[in-house]
């Protein structure tokens, strides 16, 4: 019984206090509650709200009031007169939880609320308030929680909205038109359903889904969420449990997205995105105030994938991001998308030809700048430039700008390459610092990847060096420093592929080369020193022990120009006259070969002549016939002799001594080679004019 009164009492109190206060409510008039809005606006903020059109009241339990043409002051500095302007405002309050202190908002009506937040050139914004009320501290109590707790808004619809943020000191402005926001409370409880249509900065989305209310989702204890965002061609779902996020954000959700292509979401992030897809993304987010923690990540795109986890945190002076992720199949190629090859950011060459090689393309230097991070990269197969490298393995770590990649391993076409890669962005001027080594790597392979061709076999060493400055690739390749080089011996070249390269020897390789289908490979030696973007060979020979090509010559990496002469020469001297030698010039992404006819007549007498006086020197210069490119003097040693063009190759990039030339080496003598030469001469004649004939196709 005494349970029943006690229930009686509290029953009767409530109903008490509600007509107590409906009696208050209803003792005013429409005036009195404009004016008391006002001067309570003004005390908190300093700022006038000016209430221009109409005032209506309806006093009920759930007691509702409209207002038309609100306008609330901007600050003095402000770029217009109202920080915000509502046409019509209409908000119907629940009288009882007013009396315990809480606010529910059964119904909130904005028409055309124009909203505009700015900051001045000292990033003081339109919504901080100065000498109010507002800045003298309150005193501390329990009812400190309930003064600031935010309104439950149950349902509410806003109809035709703009908000504006603009950013005088950067001059950054984004805009949010809002054609329709809508949210509701179920008759019987349980979560919100909400609905928002609007564009950001003119780009259209959508979200629908159901949430636990405004208190909770931004500033109270995480309330269930499942929401769905479609953007730019793509659905985002978020569902777990979100809330304060104005503040210590705290949140845990799956999320998902997917869409078709990546180039729909370019004005979401605020940079071009590539136009490749499809693309499928999952896994797990956890967020506690300024940290992020991504776990279960899975991502498809373009046909690579990327599975791991990430954290991201937002406490420092900049993002930190760490993490580990494992690839099966990274295509750097295809996720370049389908205009990468053009060369976007380099544009055509003079006079409207070939694209640059090394675009004119801005590295992304302040994405470097902003964020900090170290990631651990597993990958099984890479693709990148034409090639594909399996068993990737790197660190990829950045400081401040400066970006390392190191260690870094990688199985290429069968062999192994490691190395490092540094770029420094701290700095005023951007600094590339490269180191590649390769073993065993079949360069036959390597060439086929590369779409050159199929007909050559075996293993290759590779080493790369070079150090670089500049902003774009172009620049960097204009002004590096350092060597590339690569040797390959004992390897094998099929003859078709050999026919192709002697030029002028044509179909009277048969006898040659024999029946057949292969040709050993003793040698092939390259080697580039490059200075301030100047590349100049050091050494370049092919030689098959019958056949052989040497060059000299340079590649203008500033202007993206090739100037390369070779000669070819051959172990019979017969044939000699039909060995012509050809140039290689013209713009890097483009060269042209063509054969010099000239250089033949006079290389027969030239190059053997003069290796019988000297004994041969591949890296004396360039073919006199051929316009003196580099130096003076023969490229060619005689082929077949003790002075091996492989020797002086590789004695020339300081690996191993040349060998010792006939007169010294007990092989053939000078003598010898004059005997050789006369026997050529007495064909040499009729065949320079047929082997003339044969390279214009009479």
């Amino acid at each position: 019984m005494k349970l029943k009164r006690i229930v009686t009492g509290v029953v009767a109190l409530a109903a008490a206090l509600a007509v107590a206060g409906y009696a208050i409510i209803a003792s005013l008039d429409v005036q009195q509650v404009a004016d008391f809005a006002k001067a309570e606006v003004k005390a908190a903020t300093g700022r006038d709200l000016t209430i221009a059109g109409p005032v209506a009241l309806d006093v009920s339990l759930t007691p509702s009031i409209r207002l038309e043409d609100v306008r609330f002051a901007n600050a003095d500095w402000g770029s217009r007169p109202a920080l915000a302007t509502i046409r019509r405002l209409e908000v119907e309050v629940a009288l009882l939880p007013l009396l315990t202190g809480e606010v529910v908002v059964r119904r909130l009506v904005a028409v055309e609320p124009d909203i505009l937040l700015e900051t001045n050139a000292e990033g003081i914004g339109n919504w901080e308030f100065e000498g109010t009320e507002a800045d003298a501290p309150a005193p501390a109590g329990p009812a400190d929680s309930a003064a600031v707790s935010l309104p439950d808004v149950q349902d509410f619809r806003i109809e035709g909205g703009v908000l504006r943020l603009v950013d005088a000191a950067t001059g950054e402005s984004l805009q949010l038109d809002v054609s329709e926001a809508v949210g509701s409370f179920p008759s019987g409880g349980g979560a919100r359903r909400l609905r928002l249509a609007a564009a950001y900065n003119g780009n259209p989305f959508v979200v629908e889904g159901t949430y636990g209310g405004l208190p909770a989702l931004l500033s109270g204890a995480p309330g269930p969420v499942d929401l769905t965002l479609e953007a730019g061609g793509a659905t985002l779902t978020a569902k777990g449990m979100a809330g304060d996020l104005t503040g210590t954000m705290s949140a845990e959700l799956a999320v998902t997205a997917a869409g078709d292509s990546l180039s729909g979401l370019s004005p979401w992030v605020g940079a071009e995105l590539p136009a490749v897809g499809p693309y499928d993304f999952s896994g797990n987010v956890k967020i506690a105030g300024q940290d992020f923690d991504f776990s279960g990540i899975a991502l498809k795109l373009a046909g690579s994938d990327l599975t791991g986890n990430l954290s991201v945190s937002l406490a420092g002076a900049r993002p930190t991001l760490k993490g580990s992720l494992v690839s099966k199949l990274l295509d750097l190629d295809a996720l370049s998308g389908p205009d990468a090859a053009a060369g976007s950011g380099g544009g055509s060459g003079a006079g409207g030809g070939p694209a640059r090689v090394f675009p004119d393309t801005p590295l992304p230097l302040e994405a470097l700048r902003a964020v900090d991070g170290q990631l651990k990269l597993d990958v099984e197969r890479l693709r990148a430039g034409g090639l594909e490298l399996e068993a990737v393995q790197t660190v990829v770590a950045l400081k401040a700008g400066d970006l390392t990649l190191e260690p870094l391993s990688a199985t290429l076409a069968g062999g192994s390459l490691g190395g490092r890669l540094a770029l420094a962005a701290s700095g005023p001027e951007p600094a590339l610092a490269l180191r590649l080594d390769g073993k065993d790597i079949d360069f036959g392979e390597l060439l086929k990847q590369a779409a050159v061709t199929e007909d050559i076999g075996g293993p290759l060493e590779l080493a790369v060096d070079l150090k670089g400055r500049g902003g774009s690739p172009h620049a960097i390749a204009a002004t590096l420093d350092g060597h590339v080089q690569a040797v390959a011996l004992d390897g094998t070249i099929d003859n078709r592929l050999l026919r192709v390269l002697s030029v002028g020897l044509g179909d009277l390789l048969g006898p040659l080369f024999g029946g057949s289908e292969a040709t050993r490979l003793e040698c092939f030696v390259s080697r580039f020193d490059i200075a301030g973007g100047e590349a100049e060979s050091r050494a370049l020979v092919f030689d098959t022990g019958a056949f052989a090509v040497s060059g000299r010559g340079g590649v203008d990496l500033g202007e993206e120009q090739v100037n390369l002469a070779f000669d070819t020469e051959t172990s019979q001297p017969s044939l000699a006259s039909l060995a012509v030698p050809f140039r290689v010039t013209g713009p890097l992404a483009a060269p042209r070969v063509s054969p010099d006819p000239v250089g033949a007549a006079v290389g027969v007498v030239g190059t053997v002549g003069d290796v019988a006086k000297t004994g041969g020197n591949i890296v004396g210069g360039a073919v006199d016939t051929v316009g003196g490119i580099i130096g003076t003097g023969p490229i060619i040693g005689q082929i077949g002799s003790d002075q091996t063009l492989c020797g002086e190759a590789l004695a020339a990039i300081g690996r191993g001594a040349a060998a010792s030339s006939p007169s010294s080496s007990g092989g053939q003598s000078s003598g010898g080679v004059a005997d050789d030469v006369g026997k050529a001469l007495k064909d040499a004649g009729e065949g320079i004019e047929q082997g003339i004939k044969r390279l214009f196709g009479n």
